[in-house]
């Protein structure tokens, strides 16, 4: 998953600021099998796999902090499930 994020992280244009939703996004479309997987570790017993698994994304996303991205707070977009929440925020460095 850190292989795929980073190749989307990566295309993000140097300056410009993306939400965690962009990346979960991306993911899907790209490399989705492996989200899949990945999103899959946390469904057994659990009625909402999605929020575990998105949070796990949002940590392996900030670990590319200070170098490759800088945090900037919360943001309000929409999410995998077209509807809108809360997530982070960052900007390419």
């Amino acid at each position: 998953m850190e292989g795929a994020i980073r190749i989307i992280v990566d295309k993000v244009p140097k300056g410009c600021v993306f939400d965690s939703h962009f990346v979960m996004n991306e993911l899907i479309k790209g490399f989705s099998d492996k989200y899949l997987s990945f999103a899959g570790r946390f469904a057994d017993g659990n009625k909402q796999p999605t929020l575990p698994a998105h949070g796990q994304i949002g940590q392996q996303i900030n670990k590319l902090a200070p170098k490759v991205i800088k945090k900037i707070g919360p943001a309000w977009s929409e999410n995998i499930h077209k509807k809108p929440s809360r997530c982070t925020c960052w900007r390419k460095c």
